[in-house]
């Protein structure tokens, strides 16, 4: 075979054998990549996900005790009214009771809308929460859509 010949042949064999050493290399990097986010999808998602778990059972403890409260503000109400009389007064002999009692439902009620509004920004708060879990979810079922991952 002629020399120069070869040399172009040797040549063209370097150059395919490196195109494909370089193409096996991007797959490899991109595989890498994909597996990297993948992973770090997948941990976001657990913290997310925790987060979102304990706002929910702090929402649900904090409407039971406001529902509580609730219940003894209703009571509250039914012994104030209790001391009232048909004609709207109050016997004088019993006035006192009745104003501590009053005092008493007030400071419960101002207690109850303290809490309530609280109640409110943290349901604000979780659904902010919830949200962002289930974009990390949306997010990581894309990219494991995108790698040919089943997720089923």
């Amino acid at each position: 075979m002629n020399p120069i010949l070869r040399r172009a042949l040797m040549a063209v064999a370097v150059l395919v054998a490196g195109a494909l050493v370089v193409t096996g290399g991007q797959r490899i990097v991109e595989r890498q990549r994909t597996a990297n986010e993948i992973n770090r999808l997948r941990e976001e998602l657990y913290r997310a996900r925790v987060s979102s778990d304990r706002c929910q059972r702090s929402l649900s403890s904090s409407e039971a005790a406001l529902l509580r409260l609730s219940e003894t503000i209703d009571s509250l109400r039914g012994r104030v009214e209790s001391y009232e009389t048909v004609d709207g007064g109050v016997p004088a002999a019993r006035y006192d009771e009745y104003l501590e009692l009053f005092e008493s439902y007030n400071d419960s009620v101002a207690v109850w809308e303290a809490r309530e509004s609280r109640l409110r920004s943290a349901e604000t708060a979780c659904r902010a929460t919830i949200e962002g879990h289930n974009a990390l979810s949306d997010s990581l079922q894309r990219v494991l859509a995108e790698a040919g991952v089943e997720t089923g």
